[in-house]
């Protein structure tokens, strides 16, 4: 460099130092970019796979399934809540964990005083509650995710006139609970049951076999989709009567029904039914139907996203209410475990 003036040889040294600086440090990075995982991207939710929780990677239409969460331990069950910030999952052994995922990561919440062997899990509209059923009883959990406790327990079982001595706990075929826990619907043996904290319990819907429930975020806002109709009915407050009753044409079997995050609408899902149904409770329950190559299980709700099937064999189908109009997705199953 002999002939530079002095502040061209500054800028061309200065230059240097910092190339040298990230080739010395290049290694480093990918080293540490390699021990934190794949998933490094937006994570569009959580999904139970086979024996694994794993992340739904990326964005919606374009989203893979991640790695499995280290849980460190045998799982049989997870349920994700709707906020995505905490999972109930449940052991081999029965026992239940609950677990905060984040990315690649889940860190395990201390939890004392749950029930062993769950047969149903849901979460509240926030996920700041949960409704865990086990063996004709209901535990419901508020505090969540941070700092779950016991907010009270309901005797759940069949009507005391079709009691024997051979009685078999059948688990609900629908439940909800409210996000300050105060209110909890359980549809069971042909009836829809509204149970409080306070210890009152009535009986909404008698002689239907195929309902789904949901309560919206925040308040006691309720509705009910029963196959009898079809109808969905919805209550403003879960307590009172309802004010609205809406035809729900092809959804008599229905597998599942979530409020959107505002509560302007009802998504419901039905088995054996392609069409899913979206209900604009701001426009007299005009409804918007979707089309599936599915067959829908369930209704669950992951953020902007509306999860309609299990992760198995096949792909996840989903429905992305995060754009105009409505689309439905899928997450493709992963080629290897």
């Amino acid at each position: 460099m002999q002939g530079e003036p002095p502040a061209a040889l500054d800028k061309a040294m200065a230059i240097l130092r910092r190339v040298t600086a990230i080739l010395v440090c290049l290694p480093a990075a990918l080293a540490i970019h390699g021990q934190q995982g794949q998933v490094s991207g937006p994570i569009a939710g959580y999904v139970f796979a086979g024996a694994v929780l794993r992340p739904i990677a990326g964005v919606p239409g374009g989203a893979t399934l991640g790695d499995a969460l280290s849980l460190g331990l045998a799982a049989t069950a997870a349920v994700v809540s709707p906020q995505l910030d905490s999972a109930i999952v449940t052991a081999s052994d029965g026992s239940l964990h609950l677990f905060r995922p984040s990315g690649n990561t889940a860190t395990e919440v201390s939890w004392n005083g749950v029930p062993q062997g769950p047969a149903r899990v849901v979460y509240s509209p926030s996920g700041t509650a949960a409704a865990i059923y086990a063996s004709g009883r209901v535990q419901v959990v508020s505090g969540l995710p941070n700092s779950p406790a016991t907010s009270y327990t309901a005797e759940i079982g069949p009507a005391p006139e079709t009691l024997t001595r051979q009685t078999i706990h059948a688990a609900p075929q629908a439940m909800a609970v409210s996000d300050d826990a105060a209110y909890l619907l359980v549809a069971s043996e042909g009836r829809l049951r509204l149970l409080s904290a306070s210890g009152s319990s009535s009986w909404l819907l008698d002689g239907v076999r195929e309902v789904s429930v949901a309560f919206a975020s925040g308040g006691h806002t309720a509705a009910v989709l029963s196959g009898a109709g079809p109808w969905l009915d919805v209550f403003p407050d879960v307590s009172a009567d309802a004010t609205q009753r809406i035809a729900a044409p092809g959804l008599a079997e229905p597998v599942g029904l979530a409020f959107s995050a505002d509560g302007k609408s009802v998504l419901a899902a039905a088995h054996g039914s392609k069409p899913v149904t979206i209900f604009n409770l701001a426009a007299a329950g005009a409804a918007t139907t979707l089309d599936c190559n599915c067959a829908p299980t369930t209704a669950a709700r992951l953020g902007s996203l509306f999860r309609l099937t299990d992760a198995g064999a096949g792909p996840v189908w989903l429905v992305d209410t995060g754009v105009s109009p409505p689309r439905i997705v899928f997450v493709p199953a992963r080629a290897n475990p």
